[in-house]
């Protein structure tokens, strides 16, 4: 990962691989997917943040074709 990478959120990841954002989130969970978990920002519930880069997403993309 590239430090100027671009971070997509979880819901930009859902769009583009045309799943929900649950789904994405349990790739994520899964290490299925490689995401950074970002701090909670306050407020309630369990807040996860994730932030996914872009070559993760070109690497599930590809080695997901069928």
């Amino acid at each position: 990962m590239d430090s100027n990478e671009k971070m997509w959120s979880v819901k930009e990841v859902a769009y583009v691989l045309g799943v929900s954002r649950d789904s994405v989130s349990r790739l994520i969970r899964r290490g299925e997917l490689k995401a950074v978990k970002l701090p909670r920002m306050g407020g309630r519930g369990a807040n996860r943040i994730y932030r996914v880069p872009e070559s993760a997403v070109d690497h599930f993309r590809t080695g997901n074709m069928t």
